[in-house]
């Protein structure tokens, strides 16, 4: 199904699109990239046990497969999604200061259930804007989404090395400056307007294809994606405890995190080149 045609503010490029695409998913993953590796670390230091730890890490997971969904089908209705995405940033940054309170448990878990339902839906939201510009104006989404890696790399890094200066503390307040640095990028999101269609599918075309949902080879692509999620999510939740645990240092963590970054900047530099005349279903 063909989509609407552009209006003619749409057909406007917004100057310096690809430099401020790319400056949201820099600021974007600065974040994430303290999260992922330390907050374990730090809800450690806390003195929260493994189980308690499993259930804060686990239940935004639960939380956000509902709200994410939500916001952002709300941010495609809305007047212009970057404006969605500048208040879900500014929440985000509100939010996280709820670790500076007392960390109690029922405090973190209710933080971290808050924090997920206004930080997941960030990465949608800024692929959504780039996707529009890859679409309307050519843009190379890889040479914009590559630099949400090289500052997710350096957030590794540095964190390491921050950690093992400061201690885990320091995570609370890496988290909550990035986030401000992400609300700076944001104020400079380009305006897109709706999307023109917010799925490529009429209702009759989905409703025609819902039995594909059971075919068995996408059931057995569904539950092979599900056992190597489950998979990053234990390694996510405790493979920095874990390396603690064995005498590894803060400033190696971070490495050792970074480590895999690479080869994904690797893919984001050299996949056009590689991959360009070969197709989807070729490339998995």
């Amino acid at each position: 199904m063909s989509l609407p045609p552009l209006s003619p503010e749409q057909r406007i490029k917004p100057s310096h699109f690809e430099l401020r695409i790319s400056l949201i998913f820099a600021t974007l993953f600065v974040s994430q990239g303290t999260h992922l590796p330390y907050f374990p670390l730090w809800l450690q230091a806390k003195g929260f046990h493994a189980e308690q730890i499993a259930v804060i890490l686990a239940a935004p997971m639960f939380l956000r497969v509902v709200t994410t969904p939500m916001l952002t089908a709300l941010a495609d209705r809305a007047k212009d999604r970057a404006n969605v995405y500048i208040a879900l940033v500014a929440a985000s940054m509100t939010v996280s200061a709820g670790y500076f309170l007392p960390a109690t448990y029922a405090i973190v878990l209710a933080v971290s259930l808050l924090l997920t339902i206004v930080w997941t839906p960030h990465s949608p939201m800024a692929d959504s804007l780039a996707l529009s510009g890859v679409r309307r104006f050519g843009s190379n989404y890889t040479a914009m989404r590559k630099w949400g890696s090289i500052a997710y790399l350096c957030a590794n890094m540095a964190g390491g090395f921050i950690l093992a200066a400061t201690g885990p503390q320091a995570v609370p307040v890496i988290i909550f400056v990035a986030l401000g640095a992400a609300l700076v990028a944001a104020l400079a999101a380009p305006r897109m307007g709706r999307p023109r269609k917010a799925s490529p599918l009429s209702a009759t075309e989905i409703q025609h294809k819902a039995p594909s949902l059971f075919n068995a080879y996408f059931l057995y692509f569904t539950l092979g994606v599900g056992i190597i999620t489950a998979s990053h999510a234990f390694l996510y939740g405790f493979v920095s405890i874990y390396w603690k645990s064995i005498g590894i240092g803060d400033s190696v963590v971070g490495l050792l995190w970074a480590w895999g970054v690479v080869s994904e900047v690797g893919m984001f530099l050299f996949f056009n080149r590689i991959f360009s005349s070969v197709s989807v279903v070729k490339v998995m």
